[in-house]
This record gives C-alpha cells, sequence and structure tokens, in this order.
C-alpha cells in the first residue's frame, strides 16, 4: 500500500473511532431556585432532553460554594440526577466549583499551589460522597468545575503549576473511579489562535480532555475571530480540543452579573444542529435555554 494511501486509510479508522466514542451533551447548572420546580416536573423534562438525542448530561458541578452542600441540597441534586439517569442520559458529574475561582487564580505562585491543593482535597471529598450515594456505574465521566482562559496561563512557569494540578486531578479520580476527566477552556483574544492551541495540547497532555466553549453566546469575539480559534484548536491531525460547547444563549449582562435570554427558535434550531469537527464531543450549553424548558426552568 502507498504510504499516503496508508495515511489516508489510518485517519479513517481514527476519525471512525472518534466518532464511536464521541457523545452528544448538554450541561445542566444547578441553581437554588431550581428547587421551586415541581419534582414531577423533573423526569419528562429529562426525558425530553433524551428525546431530543442528547445522550449525556453534564452536571456543571456539585456543590457551588455552599450551594448543595448541605444535606437537603445534596439530597435534592442527587434525586435529580438520578432521575436524568433513569431517563437514559449518561452522567458527567462535575464536582466542587469555588465561585470565586476566577480572583483566586490570579493569586501569587506559592498562594496559587495552596489554592490549587485546596481545590483538589474538595473535589474528591466530592466524588468520594457521590460515588457512595449514586453508586460508581451511573458516572461516565468527572468534570472539573472551573474554566481554562487565554490570559491567565500565558506564562510557562504557571501553566506548569495548573498542567500539574490537573494531572494530579485525574491521578486522584483514577483512584476514586476511574472515568474520563473533562474541563473546559474558552478563548477572549489573549493569545493567538496557534498559542491558544497549543495551550489545549498542553491539557490534553496532563490527561484531561478539554472541550472549548465556541463563544457565541458570549459575543466577546466577532464571529470571523472565533472561526479562527475554533479552526486551529480542531485540527483532526493534532490533539488540540476534545471536544466543542455550542452556547445556545445571547448574554445581555456583564460577566459579573451574568445575564442571557434564550435564542429564536430558528436559531436554536441551528445552534443544536452543530456538531463538532473530527468527531470530537458535541456539547451544548445549557439545559435551561433548550427550546421547551422555559416552562420548566427559569433563566
Amino acid at each position: 500500500m502507498k504510504p499516503a494511501l496508508c495515511r489516508l486509510v489510518g485517519l479513517a479508522l481514527l476519525l471512525t473511532a472518534l466518532l464511536a466514542d464521541a457523545t452528544t451533551a448538554i450541561f445542566y447548572q444547578p441553581q437554588l431556585r431550581d428547587r421551586e420546580v415541581a419534582q414531577a416536573q423533573w423526569p419528562s423534562a429529562f426525558a425530553q432532553v433524551r428525546a431530543r438525542g442528547f445522550d449525556t448530561l453534564v452536571v456543571q458541578w456539585t456543590q457551588y460554594g455552599d450551594a448543595f452542600g448541605d444535606p437537603a441540597g445534596h439530597a435534592w441534586l442527587l434525586q435529580r440526577v438520578r432521575e436524568a439517569h433513569a431517563a437514559g442520559l449518561r452522567i458527567v458529574l462535575g464536582l466542587d466549583s469555588d465561585p470565586a475561582f476566577f480572583q483566586r487564580q490570579e493569586a501569587s505562585p506559592v498562594a496559587l499551589d495552596t489554592y490549587l491543593r485546596t481545590l483538589s482535597r474538595r473535589n474528591a471529598e466530592a466524588a468520594r460522597r457521590w460515588v457512595d450515594d449514586l453508586g460508581s456505574a451511573a458516572i461516565v465521566g468527572w468534570y472539573l468545575p472551573l474554566e481554562i482562559d487565554d490570559r491567565r496561563w500565558r506564562d510557562p512557569a504557571v501553566r506548569r503549576q495548573l498542567l500539574d494540578y490537573l494531572a494530579a486531578e485525574r491521578r486522584q479520580l483514577d483512584g476514586i473511579a476511574q472515568r474520563p476527566v473533562y474541563v473546559t477552556s474558552f478563548f477572549a483574544g489573549n493569545m493567538t489562535p496557534t498559542r491558544y492551541a497549543e495551550l489545549l495540547t498542553d491539557v490534553q497532555r496532563s490527561g484531561v480532555r478539554a472541550w472549548v466553549q465556541d463563544g457565541a453566546g458570549t459575543g466577546r469575539l466577532g464571529r470571523g475571530e472565533r472561526e479562527l480559534y475554533l479552526g486551529a484548536a480542531s485540527q483532526c491531525a493534532g490533539s488540540h480540543a476534545h471536544g466543542i460547547v455550542h452556547e445556545i444563549f445571547r448574554q445581555i449582562g456583564e460577566d459579573s452579573a451574568f445575564t442571557a435570554v434564550a435564542l429564536s427558535a430558528a436559531e436554536a434550531d441551528a445552534a443544536l444542529a452543530q456538531r463538532a469537527p473530527c468527531g470530537g464531543d458535541s456539547v451544548f450549553f445549557e439545559l435551561r435555554y433548550l427550546p421547551g424548558m422555559a416552562t420548566v426552568l427559569q433563566r
């Protein structure tokens, strides 16, 4: 077989394997106000999600600051996750989220190391709690609820701290329940597309799978700029992004007080038809912006 043909066959086999493993997922970001929704509505809501072709629910966090960390809050969220699983959705389980992460990540190298160790300890506690209460068989992946930006981690020394943390998290979670570990990343024009793709490659080498937010909802960059970054991050021959997070909302407020609205029906249909290139994971953010969910979840 000629070398060129061998390469084509090899690429085809790789893409086939990736497609077989790819997921179509939607995030659910638990909010305290969701506890006001009638419990009877949740099973049908998750059934609708499954009927739309989603195979996976990514629970963004199982604790956000103090929220859902108390016994009643944990029990409420545990029941929702059980209902999602019963509806046929696979569960990627987010761990402990710190509302002050973006402020705390700016700490000095010594303080940052201490902070990341604290995050790791809290994540281990959350993972063990959920394995005990939900059972490991219901969990197909772990999600680290921090977002890797394209500004803070430009410095090689600081990036090394991040990568060491991610590798340590993967090893720690492997010891609790060995599942793929995911994290998201976003770009805002602080790196060139090529440099950003290199950051994602570094993340992937840590053993954690990187999902890249497409930025369509936040609107920090124009469409043409976003396409440059997404193109660099999604090259089939590289190990940059493991999937794309398609944003199915439109942000109307500042980042400090996030406010967003759902897309129109036509815009939502177009957004939901998107699929990640190269057989990557197609992930959508998030459940409350899904058409038909406005009657269930407040935005």
